[in-house]
């Protein structure tokens, strides 16, 4: 599925931030107090930078950024993620514009503000020296499926740039250098990232692709897996499907547990007691409810370093003794702001419950009142 990414805070962001909940919720990049997504990396409705950086730039007089004094300023704000598992890349550009006489808020409502209206989007793929230009087409996300919510931004066009990657395939292990250029040919900004490879099955060790989820309350589990050298940080989430039954209608549900956000390694143990104490929080006690276990889905987004950097300063900065100023990263060039990375996503379906989870779900201390049959 297409993904994008959504940066909207110094904030840790989501890597599962998918193309559902976009750039993340850039996703994910991104949904992932929420961490790593989007996401974002996301699909998610993909609110940018731009209204954060203008507001810093009209109520920060400290900074030395800007000198809201000589006029107008106005800078691209650049979001795209390539993954080789998706049908599409989508890139979100937009423009952090500034003027001393006009409202952020006021610019970020006009989409003759918001967008540039004659910009070319090309993505160049370098395989081995072999480099090959391909220019993506102005879309409207809201026809795409992918429909802008209301916010502080003008919702309407949500202008994206698309490829289909059935014509345009990314390739793991290539670079792709992202160029947004001017009407007169000269760019704008561009950046250059590594498609990470794809996900098989044989690269998750544990859980094995044929075991049970059988959490004991004492009992240790291990999630561990093989990435691409170049993913640089990883969320890992179960969702959890289950049936309700109330008033003798039936209800299909799903919750879904982050188990690790923003982690930089490859392999984490914790105890399964933590699977029913996020049960217990993460669904409402009714006792007029019955409730089943249906199965779950296994699923591990991993990153390129650029998203590990863009987390990492967000958080250098933040806490009671930082500076107070917000922390930017972006590797973007010429001063555009935002993020061009990889993705890769694994997702393992219908992973069934060993018998101890099931009764641990129906009699244990956390998760009895759930009333779960």
């Amino acid at each position: 599925m297409p993904i994008f990414i959504k940066l909207s805070t110094p904030s840790p962001l989501p890597l599962a931030l998918r193309h559902n909940t976009f750039f993340s919720n850039i996703g994910h990049i991104p949904k992932l107090n929420p961490k790593f997504a989007p996401h974002f990396f996301a699909a998610m409705n993909l609110r940018p930078l731009t209204i954060l950086f203008l507001a810093t730039m009209f109520t920060a007089s400290c900074s030395n950024e800007f000198d809201l004094t000589e006029g107008s300023v106005e800078l691209p704000v650049v979001y795209g993620l390539i993954s080789a598992s998706d049908t599409a890349t989508y890139v979100r550009v937009e423009r952090a514009f500034v003027d001393e006489a006009t409202s952020a808020y006021v610019l970020a409502k006009d989409p003759e503000k918001l967008y540039f209206p004659d910009i070319e989007v090309i993505i160049r793929q370098d395989r081995n020296g072999n480099k090959t230009d391909f220019k993506l087409t102005r879309v409207d996300g809201n026809l795409e499926g992918y429909k802008r919510s209301s916010g502080v931004f003008a919702d309407a066009p949500n202008y994206l740039y698309k490829s289909k990657n059935s014509i345009n395939p990314i390739l793991p292990g290539s670079k792709y250098t992202l160029f947004i250029k001017k009407a007169d040919g000269s760019t704008l900004t561009e950046a250059t990232t590594t498609a990470l490879s794809k996900y098989v099955n044989e690269d998750v060790i544990s859980p094995g692709s044929t075991a049970l989820l059988s959490f004991g309350y004492a009992g240790i589990n291990k999630v561990q897996w093989i990435a691409d050298p170049l993913a640089a940080i990883h969320d890992v989430n179960y969702i959890i499907y289950y049936k309700e039954e109330k008033d003798g209608v039936i209800t299909n549900k799903s919750v879904t547990w982050h188990l690790l956000r923003n982690y930089e390694k490859t392999e984490y143990t914790y105890k399964g007691q933590a699977f029913y104490e996020f049960m217990s929080g993460a669904i409402p006690v009714d006792p007029q409810v019955k409730r089943y276990m249906q199965n779950a889905s296994l699923e591990i987004v991993s990153g390129g370093k650029e998203i590990r950097d863009y987390i990492s300063i967000g958080q250098a900065n933040l806490g009671i003794t930082s500076s107070g100023e917000i922390p930017k990263y972006s590797n973007l060039s010429n001063g555009g702001l935002g993020l061009f990375s990889g993705r890769s996503v694994f997702r393992r379906d219908n992973i069934g419950f060993a018998n101890i989870t099931l009764d641990s779900l129906r009699n244990g201390i956390f998760t009895k009142s759930l009333n779960f049959k």
